[in-house]
């Protein structure tokens, strides 16, 4: 209960961030530079955004061994996504809360046990946690270039980026050296060693997949690997592209330096539900940096936030249709 109280406050604050990054700026100018978009600038963006969308799909199938090499299983894990990655947006659980549903739509859909579906769910995420690295190095080395945050704020980017490259690397150290069944077994000499144990022991499977995978398939892994980079670099492509539409095109380096801002505040403020008023808050900011203009800067905050919620409204609908199925043999 209380954890809901404080997302639905941090929601009611990401709202207030978005009127007070309103305030002062002319909205009949960012009305009309969005307008400028158009029918075929909005597909072309929702379109490359589907590409994004469905490499990340290809690196999470990578991870079901051979028959997620399949365009069968492609394309049901990519109804999953669609329906999860809309819980997260439009629904006031923050980031967190469309990694139960997609674990609750493989096990009554497809037969996949909660067990293996946390670990696939789990490896997909350490996944781009370990793509997102280079793409933020990238990000920082465009911010060194252009020199245009103040000195505070690129230092705090710089220690954003470190922390995010040690972390990343310690998880996967962790992994190599299976750090969780050492601990396991070394609970086990304790004198409450067997209860404690007994705890880690799902944990324990969890690793051991992540384990095999990273160490015994290495082309898998390669491949899930660019694949979710290709996912955090269709990001960037897509600044790219609505800044076009909007008739303020800016280099490729530019807009790859304000997607690695918005990941980076992203990850810092996970628990805010559909990262309301801290996204448009970024991308106002450095958006209207990069172009001069505070107008454009909030114009690509609006056109990206109506991206995200058409192609959210269509995984809920997805969701619906789910609903309708009948559950597969065996779940529950």
């Amino acid at each position: 209960m209380a954890a809901t109280v404080l997302r639905l406050l941090a929601f009611a604050a990401g709202l207030a961030l978005i009127g007070w990054v309103a305030a002062g700026i002319d909205l009949a100018a960012v009305t009309h530079a969005v307008l400028r978009v158009g029918w075929s600038g909005a597909a072309a963006i929702i379109a490359l955004f589907a590409v994004g969308f469905t490499a990340d799909v290809a690196a999470w199938a990578l991870m079901f061994g051979d028959k997620g090499a399949s365009w069968l299983w492609l394309r049901r894990l990519w109804l999953v996504q669609m329906v999860g990655e809309a819980v997260n947006v439009l629904l006031p659980f923050g980031s967190l809360g469309g990694e139960p549903v997609k674990a609750m739509l493989l096990k009554r859909h497809y037969d996949i046990s909660y067990r293996e579906a946390t670990a696939y769910l789990l490896l997909i995420q350490a996944m781009n946690t370990l793509a997102e690295v280079p793409f933020v190095g990238l990000g920082l080395v465009a911010m060194l270039h252009r020199h245009i945050l103040s000195p505070t704020a690129e230092t705090i980017m710089i220690v954003g980026v470190v922390w995010l490259g040690v972390f990343t690397i310690g998880i996967f150290i962790a992994l190599h050296l299976r750090l969780l069944a050492s601990l396991q077994q070394l609970l086990k000499a304790g004198r409450w060693g067997e209860r404690l144990s007994q705890g880690l022991i799902v944990l324990g499977e969890i690793e051991e997949r992540l384990y095999t995978f990273i160490r015994h398939r290495p082309a898998k892994f390669i491949g899930a690997l660019f694949f979710a980079f290709l996912n955090w670099a269709f990001g960037a492509f897509e600044t790219f592209l609505i800044l076009y539409f909007l008739g303020m095109p800016v280099a490729l380096s530019d807009a790859w330096l304000l997607e690695t801002c918005v990941v980076l505040v992203r990850n810092v403020t996970f628990f805010v539900p559909g990262h309301f008023g801290t996204q448009e808050g970024i991308i106002t900011l450095v958006g209207g940096l990069l172009t001069g203009s505070a107008e454009a800067g909030l114009a690509i905050a609006f056109v990206r936030r109506a991206r995200e919620l058409a192609w959210s409204t269509l995984g809920l609908a997805i969701g619906g249709w789910f609903g309708l199925k009948p559950d597969a043999v065996g779940a529950p």
